[in-house]
């Protein structure tokens, strides 16, 4: 009995899992008077050559998009998230990739392909994304510089609203 309940709810995350990417667009903010402290995680980075902590970056404001190669909404988009890494950079944002629950050459092609320069972490476990409640992918995440969650988007930031919406919390954050 034990067994076909976990075996049930195993089948269920995997199918949300699988079909999240089809999800449209869902905007949740945090409230205003009781942001979420974000949760530390160190991961290694997609190309093996570092560990990666979010503690690294403490004090700066932070944007952390979970991704994974299969997800046709994350490849779609991605290069607007490169040009928005090399946008606001040198304004002190940190852009955070993390590949969940992916085939790691995959993860490793997908990145070649978008010629994707900024961080990139493996999540094969799926236990950030977790932590981090996620629910579907792509999900961005955008941390202030105290530490504290401000908001989380579920979906692509694609087009010309996407683009706006994505901005105007990036500028929340950096403020």
């Amino acid at each position: 009995m034990k067994k076909n309940i976990f075996i049930s709810v195993f089948l269920l995350a995997t199918l949300l899992l699988l079909t999240s990417c089809k999800k449209e667009k869902e905007e949740v903010s945090a409230l205003e008077s009781n942001h979420t402290q974000v949760k530390d995680f160190t991961l290694t980075s997609l190309d093996g050559n570092r560990e990666v902590g979010l503690k690294d970056f403490k004090g700066k404001p932070i944007v952390i998009n979970f991704w994974a190669s299969w997800c046709g909404p994350c490849r779609e988009e991605m290069p607007f998230l490169e040009k928005s890494w090399n946008e606001y950079k040198d304004k002190g944002v940190v852009l955070i990739g993390i590949d969940v629950l992916d085939d790691e050459k995959n993860a490793r092609d997908f990145l070649k392909t978008f010629g994707i320069s900024y961080i990139n972490l493996k999540d094969q476990s799926g236990e950030v994304a977790n932590k981090y409640g996620v629910v579907a992918l792509p999900a961005t995440i955008f941390i202030d510089k105290k530490g504290r969650i401000i908001r989380k988007n579920y979906g692509p930031f694609l087009g010309e609203d996407g683009e706006k919406n994505f901005i105007s919390y990036v500028e929340e954050i950096a403020r």
